[in-house]
């Protein structure tokens, strides 16, 4: 029986951010120096324009622009001073991955492996029945 606890990693914080710095009424965002394909903005992922409030998908990337389609904001275009967010994914606070650790050490593991939420070869004596004392198991003080 599977436990432990889940921890799940979220699409929620940009990859990139910047500012348009070359032409407006562009179809391109431009930003000279931004590095966009060494930081490892990809295509088929989510650019917002923050300040006309679209967003598209990437389409072509280059070291200092960005091509993609807007949509559903005043301009749906590039103008010098749009802020810009750029996502790891295509859509905003999406899954990117997931990972479940177990109760008694914290080690990674895969949930299938988990026992009640231990990894099978941790299991501690005291799970099933209370105040059962051992080897490496806690003493029982005398005060």
């Amino acid at each position: 029986m599977p436990g432990g606890v889940l921890e799940k990693h979220i699409d929620d914080s940009p990859l990139a951010v910047g500012t348009h710095k070359r032409g407006n009424n562009s179809v391109t965002l431009i930003d000279p120096g931004a590095d966009f394909k060494s930081c490892g903005v990809q295509t088929d992922v989510l650019i917002k324009n923050i300040t006309d409030g679209s967003s598209g998908t990437i389409s072509a990337v280059t070291e200092d622009e960005i091509t993609g389609t807007l949509s559903g904001g005043t301009d749906n275009d590039w103008d010098v001073g749009d802020e810009y967010e750029i996502y790891i994914t295509d859509t905003e606070d999406s899954l990117i991955s997931s990972i479940w650790t177990d109760k008694s050490r914290g080690w990674r593991s895969d949930k299938q492996k988990l026992d009640r939420g231990w990894r099978p070869g941790d299991v501690d004596l005291d799970r099933d029945e209370k105040h059962v004392f051992g080897p490496g198991q806690p003493e029982k003080s005398y005060d």
